[in-house]
C-alpha cells in the first residue's frame, strides 16, 4: 500500500537540454573513477565547472545534473569517489589522503580539457562536503570556491569526537551501510536499529555480528578513537594553505556542528588569501544532518530553501569574478536564534559583544533526576555544600534520540531526566531573557570508582509546560581528560578535574522558561558506551557500573560558562 502520509516529492524540473559524457578517469595508482560530465546545450567555447565528488552514486541509475548549472551555462561534473558507484577501488575514509590525491588527479585532468575556462566550484553535503575540504589541501589555482553543507573536518575519517569519546551509531550505521551499498546495493540495506547492532559486544566485531565478516575500513574507522588527536587536531594546520572562500552551512542539531563552526573560524583567521578570509560565510539553522526535523517548533518554511538560494548566488558570483565578494550585502554569519525563532546576523562567531556568563551547580546532595534538588544560579558555592553521586551503568545506558540512530533535533529529554542516574540542575524561572550565542563549557571535579568512564552533559530549555528541550551537549572520556594525545587512567576514588565542551548554540531562554543542565554517564547510541574497565577501547565483552561523584563546594566549584549577549 502506498504511503499516503509521505508521498514522493515532485520531480525536479529539468527542461534544459544537455549533453552527457561518461568516462572512467584513471588515478595515480591505476584505480579508475566513474566521472560524468554534463555540458549545457548552448555550450560556449570554454565554461566554468561545478564539481560534485560523491560517495552515494548508484549502479542502478544515472543521476540528473543540477539544473542551476545548466541554466547558468556551467559544466556540471559528478564523480563517484573510489569504491562507490561504478568507481573502482575500496571505500576507506580513514585513509585521509585518498580523497586529497584523487581530487588532485582530477584537477590535473581538468586543466587539460579544451572546454574548461580555468574556474571550478565544488558543492555537496556531508561526505561530499568532506571531499571539498580534502580538495582544498591541494591549493589548486582553479578552485575558486567551495560550499560545504553539514561538513565534517574529522568526522568522516574516524569515530573520534571532541572530548575523546567515540561516535557509536554513526560509525556502525554509516560504515556498515556503505559496505553493504557498495557490495550488495542500496535496496537491501538492513535496519541496524532493528538488528540492535549497537547493543552487541564487542563493538569492534560489529562487522562480523552484522554478517559481513571482517571489514577493514570499518575497523580502521573505529580505531581512530583510540588515538583521537590524530584526527581531531591534525586538520587545523591545513587551513593556512586554503586559498579560496567557502560558503559553509550547518545545523544546530547536526552531529558535525562543532566542526562546521570551527571551519568558519579557521577560514576567517588562518586562510592563505584575503579572498578566502573575507569572502567566507557561515549560515547555521535549526537543522539536523538531513535538514528540518522539527517543523512543529520552527515552522515548515524554515527549511533549506533560503540556504540553497544563497548557495547558488555564491557560486554564480565567485565563478564570475573570484576577486570580488559574491555576497557583499550579506554579513559573514547568519544564524538562527532558537527560542526567539528568528534569523540573526553577525560579523563574527561568537557575535560581537558576547561575553562569558558563569552559573554554578548546587544541591543538598540529591540532584538525582528532575525531581531532585539540583539547581544552577550565579551564586558561588558555600564551603560545606554536599556532592552528588550517581551510578553510571553502561548495561542500562541513558539514551539519546530515544534509543535510535536517527537524530530527533530539538526534542523533549524529560524521560531521560526522570532517571536516578542523571543529575539535573535547573535555574529559577527566568524573569528576563537569557541570550546564549556562542560556546558552552562545563568545568567540574569528580571522583570515580573505576579507572575510566565518560561524562556527558546536556543543556536544555525548560518550557512553562515542563518540557526539557535539547539545545546542545558534549562529552569527556576520562582517560583523555588532560590530553587527546595520551591516555591517563584514573586511580579509583581520587578526585580529578574535567572540562566538557558542549559546543555552540544560539538560544534565547525567555521569561517563564528555565535553563537546565544534566550530567550522566552515557548518551547512547549516539556515543559509544564506555565499559568503565580501563581496558583497550572497543574490545570489552563485559560492561561495569561506575560510582561517580560530582563535587561543587567552595574548593571544587562546578561552573557552567555560557557565551551570552
Amino acid at each position: 500500500m502506498p504511503d499516503i502520509k509521505n508521498p514522493l516529492p515532485p520531480p525536479r524540473e529539468l527542461d534544459i537540454e544537455s549533453t552527457m559524457k561518461n568516462i572512467m578517469l584513471p588515478m595515480r595508482d591505476g584505480v579508475k573513477l566513474f566521472t560524468s560530465i554534463i555540458f549545457p546545450a548552448e555550450m560556449p567555447e570554454k565554461a566554468p565547472v561545478v564539481l560534485l565528488r560523491s560517495s552515494y552514486m548508484r549502479r542502478t541509475y544515472l543521476e540528473l545534473p543540477e539544473p542551476e548549472c545548466l541554466a547558468n551555462g556551467f559544466i556540471f561534473i559528478r564523480q563517484s569517489t573510489r569504491g562507490t558507484g561504478w568507481s573502482q577501488g575500496t571505500f576507506d575514509p580513514a585513509e585521509r589522503d585518498l580523497e586529497r590525491n584523487d581530487a588532485e588527479d582530477f584537477f590535473k585532468w581538468l586543466d587539460e580539457q579544451p572546454w574548461y575556462n580555468g574556474r571550478c566550484v565544488m558543492i555537496g553535503s556531508s561526505y561530499l562536503a568532506w571531499t571539498q575540504w580534502s580538495a582544498m589541501r591541494i591549493g589548486y589555482h582553479g578552485l575558486v570556491g567551495i560550499t560545504p553543507r553539514v561538513g565534517p573536518l574529522s568526522g568522516c575519517i574516524g569515530s573520534a569526537v571532541p572530548g575523546g569519546g567515540a561516535s557509536q551509531s554513526f560509525t556502525t550505521h554509516w560504515m556498515l551501510s556503505m559496505h553493504h551499498r557498495t557490495h550488495f546495493g542500496y535496496e537491501s540495506v538492513p535496519n541496524y536499529d532493528e538488528m540492535e547492532i549497537d547493543w552487541k559486544l564487542p563493538i569492534c566485531d560489529a562487522d562480523i555480528i552484522a554478517g559481513y565478516g571482517v571489514n577493514e575500513p570499518f575497523r580502521k574507522f573505529l580505531d581512530v578513537a583510540r588515538t583521537p588527536a590524530k584526527s581531531l587536531l591534525t586538520y587545523q594546520a591545513d587551513f593556512s594553505g586554503f586559498r579560496c572562500p567557502a560558503f559553509i552551512q550547518g545545523g544546530w542539531f547536526d552531529g558535525f556542528k562543532c566542526q562546521t563552526i570551527e571551519s568558519f573560524q579557521l577560514m576567517r583567521k588562518n586562510a592563505a588569501t584575503p579572498e578566502a578570509r573575507n569572502f567566507t560565510r557561515l549560515l547555521i539553522g535549526p537543522w539536523v544532518h538531513g535538514g528540518l526535523a522539527n517543523p512543529d517548533i520552527f515552522g515548515a518554511e524554515t527549511n533549506y530553501d533560503e540556504l540553497t538560494r544563497r548557495l547558488w548566488k555564491f557560486v554564480r558570483g565567485i565563478l564570475a569574478d573570484p576577486t570580488a565578494d559574491p555576497m557583499p550585502e550579506i554579513p559573514p554569519v547568519t544564524y538562527y536564534m532558537i527560542g526567539e525563532n528568528c534569523w540573526c546576523t553577525a560579523e563574527t562567531w561568537p557575535p560581537q559583544g558576547s561575553r562569558p556568563q558563569t552559573f554554578y551547580l548546587h544541591s543538598n546532595g540529591n540532584a538525582n533526576s528532575n525531581r531532585g534538588d539540583g539547581r544552577i544560579d550565579s551564586a558561588q558555592p558555600q564551603a560545606a555544600e554536599q556532592s552528588d553521586t550517581y551510578i553510571s551503568d553502561p548495561n542500562h545506558p541513558v539514551l539519546s534520540n530515544n534509543g535510535r540512530h536517527e537524530a530527533l533535533g530539538c526534542y523533549d529529554l524529560t524521560p531521560q531526566e526522570e532517571r536516578a542516574d542523571v543529575l539535573v540542575y535547573t535555574s529559577d524561572i527566568m524573569t528576563t531573557p537569557l541570550t546564549i550565542a556562542g560556546e558552552v563549557k562545563l568545568n567540574f571535579h569528580a571522583s570515580v570508582s573505576t579507572p575510566d568512564t565518560d561524562f556527558c552533559a546536556t543543556l536544555t530549555d525548560v518550557t512553562p509546560d515542563g518540557r526539557s528541550m535539547l539545545l546542545t551537549s558534549g562529552t569527556i572520556r576520562a582517560r583523555f581528560r588532560n590530553s587527546l594525545e595520551h591516555e591517563e587512567l584514573m586511580i579509583p576514588n581520587d578526585i580529578y578535574e574535567f572540562t566538557i565542551d558542549l559546543s555552540h548554540i544560539a538560544a534565547r531562554i525567555k521569561p517563564g522558561h528555565r535553563l537546565r543542565l544534566s550530567i550522566c554517564g552515557q548518551s547512547f547510541p549516539t556515543l559509544h558506551r564506555n565499559a568503565n574497565s580501563g581496558k583497550r577501547l572497543f574490545t570489552d565483552t563485559e560492561l561495569f557500573p561506575a560510582r561517580c561523584t560530582i563535587l561543587h563546594d567552595a574548593d571544587h566549584p562546578a561552573r557552567l560558562v555560557l557565551d551570552t549577549l
